[in-house]
């Protein structure tokens, strides 16, 4: 076991409930994982970067709180879940404004066809290597508070 790895231990260690995002099965596992979350950072308005980097302080250990009873004595590594809350945060935000509509329409169906597809194949949809092991819960929790956190109005600029 990883001693940054999210476990039941996080209770005892709460180190783990952030470092549980940073550490992952191997570096096709982090390549995959900076991808998707990348997309949605390059996709958000410089203005908006900021409140989606303290998002993202805010996402991991509550995310890794909801995961706990869900890991039933293995650990949990890697950023998929995170990456599930910014595409719905940034999905969201996007599909309300008038330009980026569209894009903002195919993240979140994107991500809803990807949550229906693990909840009706029991698990991980994409090919891993030997050792790598999705946790389907992490994908529909992310997803659960990326829309959460979006929900709060933003500041918006309004006409003279």
């Amino acid at each position: 076991m990883d001693v940054f790895a999210l476990t039941a231990e996080a209770l005892r260690e709460p180190w783990r409930l952030w470092t549980g995002h940073l550490v992952h099965f191997g570096w096709e596992h982090a390549l995959a994982n900076a991808v998707a979350l990348a997309v949605p950072w390059l996709l958000v308005g410089s203005q908006d970067r900021r409140r989606l980097a303290f998002a993202m302080l805010l996402i991991p250990p509550l995310l890794s709180l909801l995961l706990l009873p869900s890991l039933a004595g293995v650990e949990y590594r890697g950023a998929s879940g995170l990456a599930c809350a910014l595409w719905a945060l940034v999905g969201l935000r996007l599909a309300e404004r008038r330009g980026s509509a569209p894009v903002g329409q195919l993240m979140l169906g994107g991500l809803l066809l990807k949550l229906g597809m693990e909840a009706a194949l029991g698990g991980g949809v994409l090919l891993h290597p030997e050792g790598w092991r999705t946790l389907p819960a992490a994908h529909l929790w992310g997803t659960v508070l990326g829309l959460a956190s979006a929900l709060p109005p933003w500041p918006r600029p309004r006409p003279a």
